[in-house]
């Protein structure tokens, strides 16, 4: 009888943690891949004429989950420092640059949220998150004479889908919008995991894997089961199986910063093709990528972000929603891939930028990528080498 119990108790448990519980995969550097990474970031060339690393557009700084309310967090990107904090009264989210003009403490580590404000931990001036303004020195009466010089720069962001996003524009040109997404923001879709990767590329080879579509075979057509290592995995025994790819890769005809795929991915062993996805993939801006995507057991809705860290040090991360009740399928959706974004990562962490490309005919979407991509450059962006000289302190 106790055996029973105890086996039930355990099959419970199993269901409950693959339907219920989401799959978090953290793919930084570690142990002797960190040692290989950063050799090769030594040595190897990063390319010539590479274009400025921060282009103009949203960018994810953190999930909705990550700032609690009354709570305030210093995050480091795109070659400025940012103070992210939440208001406990009204929940807004506001960013400002993360110094005190006054004596430089950085707001985001140990600052305090006040209302609709943030104090300093050093000496408690105390910074409006609407406007950036100084609206109190608690032990001074001087506060005007201060305050016209003590302004901090205020962020424009967004909080949608669950991310807290920065609109980053070195020309200060109005944003355009981030589409919400209505399954997400009201909870009618469930979070079953996530991936993160440290990327140590320029972020424009990233996003430009949409539009080369000649990788997807040689990259992606061997099983997830063979695992990551591009050295190995068509030689291992656990390489049955191929992934089929179709795509057709297009700019939106309508909002000039979006890019549309049509993707069809197909699991085929020997002469059987056992499994369809379609999926609708839009790029909205450089660093926000929202895919759609069917299949016979339902749908599946991957959110993918790139935020650059370093100039070429990319954060890529991944949030995957579905009905509740797809709780193993998504296990097995969000390992395989993780996989094929890692054989991915293996060739962004040791390849050098090629600013002008030798592409067959049959390659020229990657051209027309480029094109549409070059937007979010402009005559202020600064410039790969201005970026890495900003690191050598």
């Amino acid at each position: 009888m106790w055996l029973y119990y105890i086996i039930s108790a355990v099959i419970a448990a199993v269901i409950y943690y693959v339907t219920f519980v989401p799959l978090h995969y953290k793919c930084g550097d570690s142990g002797n891949k960190k040692a290989a990474i950063n050799q090769a970031r030594r040595l190897r060339k990063p390319g010539t004429n590479i274009p400025p690393p921060y282009p103009n557009g949203w960018f994810a700084l953190a999930t909705s989950d990550e700032i609690k309310p009354g709570t305030a967090k210093s995050i480091d990107c795109l070659g400025e420092n940012f103070v992210v904090f939440r208001s406990a009264v009204t929940k807004q989210v506001y960013v400002l640059d993360a110094y005190c003009p006054h004596m430089g403490a950085n707001l985001g580590v140990g600052g305090i949220v006040n209302g609709e404000c943030i104090k300093c931990p050093f000496h408690h001036w105390n910074f409006d998150g609407k406007d950036g303004s100084l609206v109190d020195i608690p032990y001074s009466d001087d506060l005007k004479s201060v305050q016209k010089f003590s302004r901090i720069k205020k962020w424009t962001c967004r909080e949608v889908n669950k991310l807290i996003f920065l609109w980053y524009h070195v020309e200060n040109e109005e944003p355009w919008e981030i589409p919400a997404i209505s399954e997400v923001e009201n909870n009618e879709l469930w979070l079953h995991g996530t991936n993160e990767f440290m990327i140590h590329s320029h972020i424009q080879d990233i996003p430009e894997n949409g539009a080369d579509l000649a990788h997807l075979a040689a990259v992606h057509g061997p099983s997830m089961f063979a695992g990551t290592d591009i050295n190995t995995f068509r030689e291992s025994i656990l390489a049955i199986g191929t992934h089929l790819w179709d795509a057709k890769w297009s700019v939106s005809e309508n909002l000039k910063h979006m890019t549309n795929i049509k993707l069809t991915h197909i699991i085929q062993f020997w002469l059987w093709k056992f499994f369809q996805v379609d999926g609708d993939i839009y790029q909205i801006g450089p660093g926000y990528v929202v895919l759609k995507l069917k299949a016979f057991f339902g749908d599946i809705l991957v959110l993918q972000t790139v935020t650059p860290i370093e100039p070429l040090k990319q954060k890529l991360s991944h949030y995957f929603y579905a009905s509740g009740m797809l709780g193993l399928i998504m296990k097995i959706s969000i390992y395989g891939e993780t996989v094929q974004v890692a054989r991915d990562a293996m060739i962004w962490d040791y390849k050098t930028f090629v600013r002008n490309p030798i592409l067959p005919k049959e390659e020229k979407q990657i051209k027309l990528y480029r094109n549409w991509f070059s937007q979010f450059y402009s005559a202020n962006s600064k410039s790969f080498q201005d970026s890495r000289n900003d690191l050598t302190w």
